[in-house]
């Protein structure tokens, strides 16, 4: 648009709902008019583009940097890459001397130059995100559009013949021409006991109250194999020497991701995949003779999953199976088979398993009780058999599940019908454009599975799928 166009057009006020990188995404894409005003609505919304994931951590606390990007730098954002390799004096110093020992993991690929490989702190990304926030919205003042930042939660949207009024939490009501909502994905599933004595229900928000269980010796158990369960070792590995460490972990297929380790040169799989399938099992046993294909080739997870994401952004699942509704089963499946995280964490894991200090279970944990000084979890194996482990901490790790809950403006809107879930992959439906019921909203979630007739081929619990489809999103 030009700014001669710019100028003809009237002034509006759009409101942005979110603090991470889908809410920064579709603040970037605005192409308001001058003397519009743009307010971006969030928890921590003056901290914009940071979100939950990649927070500033307490100074004081050893876990401030334990957590980790799960894949390596420029598979993120090549210009978080940059941005990295620029500063990577200061960031070795801020890492100097902390537990676990990150300087010297990524020493072997710093030693090839391959800084943009390793696997850096979130709160790193955080950093590099809000210098991006803030160019962002310097450029929208220039241009003419006043921006002003809401640091609180929204609840409850109303369409009127005026336009949009959200009210927040606080009981403010904002009047809007359109609304961008940018949430993040469901609750864990919460389990009966999950949080007690000696149970957190999370990882994130409970870390003080872990490492008290942590430094006194207790085993810390782990319900689901997910990144949050690495980063629950991540902070173990902060806190007590690694000989201490006793540690476990429950989930479904007892196995452990991948780790994405990255090579020069760099290499993207290339799947060859034809069209013309009318069932997803079909279609799953040719993706699957192609990732095998890949690793005979000697091909490694990362370049296996980076590739097949490249492919699916620019190909729809639609377009190589017929039918709308099996093509919505593909995914969940192929989710499972590209699994992968943290390359760094991973291998940690891997060689404390080989050690005897984690042991992994199995099965699915039904509920926690709590004795005198420490938990029972009770596990259901894949084949029916029930046992009662005792350990010392549980942490709930799982995920989202049938009944997780989602923030409270993103539930609202699923009872009044401006988006649906999808009855088969069971996440989020949204029009195309990412448009809800309702024009003048729009709505992105890493739990959206389906836009418009595209079916999300991979998830979007990945940054830079969720820039990918807010950019998309501002062009329809």
């Amino acid at each position: 648009m030009t700014v001669s166009s710019l100028q003809e057009t009237p002034a509006k006020t759009h409101v942005v709902v979110g603090d991470g990188i889908t809410a920064l995404a579709f603040v970037e894409g605005c192409a308001l008019p001058p003397g519009s005003e743009l307010v971006v609505l969030g928890q921590n919304a003056s901290e914009l583009g940071r979100g939950v994931a990649y927070a500033k951590g307490e100074s004081s606390t050893p876990w401030r940097y334990a957590y980790l990007l799960n894949s390596p730098a420029d598979d993120i954002d090549p210009a978080f890459a940059a941005w990295l390799s620029d500063r990577w004096e200061d960031v070795a110093e801020i890492m100097a001397g902390r537990s676990p020992n990150w300087l010297e993991a990524a020493q072997p690929l710093v030693a090839t130059g391959d800084i943009y490989g390793v696997n850096a702190p979130r709160e790193f990304y955080g950093d590099f995100m809000r210098e991006k926030a803030e160019a962002i919205v310097a450029d929208l003042t220039r241009r003419g559009v006043n921006v002003r930042f809401i640091d609180d939660i929204a609840i409850d949207l109303e369409l009127t013949a005026a336009g949009v009024v959200l009210t927040t939490g606080t009981g403010a009501r904002l009047s809007a021409d359109t609304v961008d909502i940018a949430p993040g994905g469901p609750a864990t599933l919460r389990l009966e006991g999950d949080d007690g004595p000696f149970a957190a229900p999370s990882v994130f928000g409970h870390e003080a109250r872990i490492a008290e269980h942590i430094q006194a010796g207790a085993e810390i158990f782990c319900i689901g194999g997910n990144a949050s369960m690495l980063d629950v070792l991540r902070l173990c590995q902060s806190l007590i020497p690694e000989d201490q460490l006793r540690f476990a972990v429950c989930a479904p297929d007892g196995d452990i991701p991948e780790p994405l380790i990255p090579r020069l040169p760099r290499k993207l799989t290339r799947p060859d995949l034809a069209g013309g399938h009318s069932t997803a099992e079909s279609f799953l046993a040719e993706i699957w003779r192609e990732i095998e294909l890949a690793r005979r080739n000697g091909d490694e997870m990362r370049e296996i999953r980076a590739g097949f994401r490249a492919h699916f952004l620019e190909n729809p699942l639609t377009q190589y199976v017929l039918d709308a509704e099996e093509a919505l089963r593909v995914p969940a499946t192929l989710r499972f088979w590209l699994r992968g995280g943290t390359r760094d964490t991973i291998l940690d894991m891997r060689r404390l398993v080989g050690d005897g200090q984690i042991r992994v279970l199995p099965g699915f944990v039904n509920a926690v009780e709590h004795g005198a000084g420490g938990a029972s979890v009770s596990i259901t194996d894949a084949a029916g058999g029930e046992s009662c482990v005792e350990t010392g901490f549980v942490v709930n790790c799982a995920g989202a599940g049938a009944t997780s809950r989602y923030d409270p403006l993103t539930e609202r809107l699923l009872a009044t019908g401006l988006i649906e879930i999808c009855p088969i992959s069971r996440g989020l439906k949204v029009g195309a454009g990412c448009r809800t019921k309702a024009a003048a909203v729009r709505h992105l979630s890493p739990a959206t599975t389906v836009i418009g007739d595209e079916a999300m081929a991979m998830p979007l619990y990945d940054a830079h799928m969720l820039r990918t489809y807010a950019a998309r999103a501002q062009q329809i």
